[in-house]
């Protein structure tokens, strides 16, 4: 379960079973509680666009606090809608706050290692958790409609068996807030490959139109990898339907901000 928490004036999303582990802190931002103003207002974790980098620097600064992660440590991805996942180490503290971006392409970030905060970004696309709750491995991934067809999740959750020996019954999953079916119209052609790749039940004509249902074909490769049903977490929150919570692209047609979903090993 995605519980809403508020702390001074700051208000994000937890996880219920994440947080019983007592192994992660973590966290899934809103538009509450940071400095940004306009359609950026407030709690904007977007770079390269009108607000000013001063403001999501401060929001980045104010959101660590919170969670109590290090601000100086915050590791951000580079997202590209592709299927890179990145192997995180104490070398990449800062990445994308204090120092430059060093990535090129990289949509999900894994680690096995305490105490380094990774951190994706959205605004409509689908926010991914994972952790291993026996050997502490954790991982974020972004994947929006792109990602979900080259199975960023699926394959951040081979990695953690590959890399580190997890076993699929020991994973747990989270799937954020993010566009749901009911907003999410595609062409034909995206539909086309949604129902190839995993059936008509993730492509619902309403009307005329297609609508994708990302967070069904998710769940699908999660159980695919032998994920456990009790471990996948689908919030159902919708950005779109959300949208005085939370950044939606598609509602606002690009003038947003970005939501953050945060992690760390402790």
């Amino acid at each position: 379960m995605f519980k809403l928490n508020r702390k001074n004036g700051v208000s994000y999303y937890t996880i219920t079973s994440f947080e019983e582990t007592g192994l992660v802190k973590h966290g899934f931002s809103t538009r509450e509680g940071g400095v940004s103003d306009g359609c950026y207002s407030s709690m904007n974790f977007r770079f390269h666009c009108d607000d000013t980098r001063e403001n999501v620097l401060k929001n980045f600064e104010i959101m660590a606090d919170t969670l109590g992660m290090d601000y100086n440590k915050l590791v951000l991805s580079k997202q590209v809608h592709e299927d890179v996942i990145h192997t995180v180490t104490e070398d990449d503290f800062g990445n994308g706050i204090v120092r430059e971006n060093k990535f090129e392409s990289v949509d999900a970030l894994i680690t096995d290692k305490k105490g380094i905060p990774m951190v994706t970004l959205f605004a409509d696309c689908v926010p991914l958790f994972f952790l291993d709750k026996k050997l502490g491995v954790a991982a974020l991934a972004h994947s929006g409609w792109k990602g979900t067809v080259k199975r960023i999740g699926q394959k951040t959750i081979e990695k953690m068996k590959r890399d580190y020996g997890s076993r699929a019954e020991d994973i747990l999953t989270a799937i954020g807030p993010s566009i749901q079916e009911c907003h999410f119209e595609v062409g034909d052609e995206v539909a086309e490959i949604f129902i190839k790749e995993f059936g008509e039940d993730t492509a619902v004509k309403y009307g005329e139109k297609y609508h994708v249902n990302m967070q069904k074909a998710i769940e699908k490769q999660f159980i695919e990898s032998g994920i456990l049903k009790e471990n996948i977490d689908n919030c159902g929150i919708c950005t779109y339907c959300n949208s005085d919570l939370l950044f939606s692209h598609r509602k606002t047609n690009g003038k947003r901000g970005n939501l953050g979903a945060f992690i760390e090993l402790i």
